[in-house]
């Protein structure tokens, strides 16, 4: 058997991450560049990207009431602020690839809370973040029609987007059998294995739609905010940018080595509303407007995650000694 070298298995996530994000770089530069764009032809309208920034947090605040209650329902005694507060924090987590470092920082944040094992707090943020993402696939798998032409790559995998819309409640069968033959093993004084019950994973996918709706939402927004001649708002384009932002967002987390889903993200969202802008401005200038959307969905996301932490972490009381 061979054996890696430890300076190897260390580095190569990173070196990975760095490598996709070059190439990321290098296909919008190519684009941006385009002698077409000289003068720049878009706008920045603020005042559309504030929604854009609340709709965002909506999203990730009904997430977060969802991972609340599946805590609550393994006996872990915290407050939704709390809750709130780790779901939040950890979200820097994703930003290391991996994204292990999510279920870390929530269990670090929940120790000494009354029932907040590790063991607890990392099974159900397992189940919180798979079922969101799961709600998301499913979204893009039924809104495909409206978004028309995604990448390749994404496009001749519909299958793996499947099977990640069915692994909540595919995990979920799964773990109640474990949590049967665990139980017996581990003896009638054991504490019970967590295991979530079905109907409230079935909730967590409604969860998990209405933030998809609100992600969708913050998009058009984002469009709103940059496009030179904002497009009237109509429920066809309401489902494409909500489809768009399921089957990018979904992408970019299942790419384990992008921080973030950093770069992954932004090239679905850029080949996915492309064909949108044509009509109006043509292949270049539609192009250049959908790597710039995305760009500053980007970064006005991270900003308002930024301004969240850093008010949860203002606001907290420090622990009694």
């Amino acid at each position: 058997m061979v054996r890696v070298p430890k300076w190897l298995a260390r580095t190569w996530k990173p070196a990975l991450a760095v490598i996709i994000l070059v190439l990321v770089a290098r296909h919008f530069l190519r684009i941006l560049a385009r002698p077409e764009l000289d003068p720049y032809p878009f706008s920045l309208r603020v005042p559309f990207l504030v929604p854009a920034a609340a709709l965002y947090l909506g999203a990730h605040s009904i997430w977060a009431w969802f991972w609340v209650r599946l805590l609550r329902s393994q006996g872990v005694q915290v407050r939704f602020a709390d809750g709130l507060r780790a779901y939040f924090v950890s979200q820097f987590g994703k930003y290391i690839p991996g994204k292990a470092w999510v279920i870390l920082i929530r269990v670090t944040m929940l120790r000494g809370t009354p029932g907040g094992t590790p063991l607890v707090v990392g099974i159900t943020a397992t189940y919180e973040t798979l079922t969101s993402m799961g709600a998301g696939a499913i979204l893009g798998l039924l809104l495909l029609p409206w978004v028309g032409v995604v990448p390749p790559a994404l496009s001749d995998n519909l299958a793996f987007v499947i099977a990640i819309a069915a692994m909540p409640l595919v995990l979920a069968a799964l773990n109640a059998l474990a949590a049967r033959r665990i139980t017996k093993l581990r003896g009638p004084n054991a504490p019970p294995w967590p295991s979530p019950p079905l109907v409230l994973l079935v909730q967590g996918l409604l969860h998990g739609i209405v933030g998809w709706c609100l992600l969708g939402s913050a998009l058009g927004f984002a469009i709103r905010a940059v496009a030179p001649e904002p497009p009237p708002p109509s429920l066809d384009a309401a489902l494409a940018d909500l489809g768009a932002m399921a089957l990018a967002y979904v992408s970019g987390f299942f790419v384990l080595v992008a921080p973030g889903g950093l770069g992954i993200r932004e090239v679905i969202l850029q080949y996915a509303l492309s064909p949108r802008f044509e009509p109006a401005l043509g292949s270049t200038l539609a192009a250049a407007l959908a790597v710039v959307v995305s760009l500053v969905l980007r970064l006005v996301w991270t900003v308002a995650e930024l301004a969240a932490v850093g008010l949860f972490l203002w606001k907290r009381k420090p622990t009694p000694s």
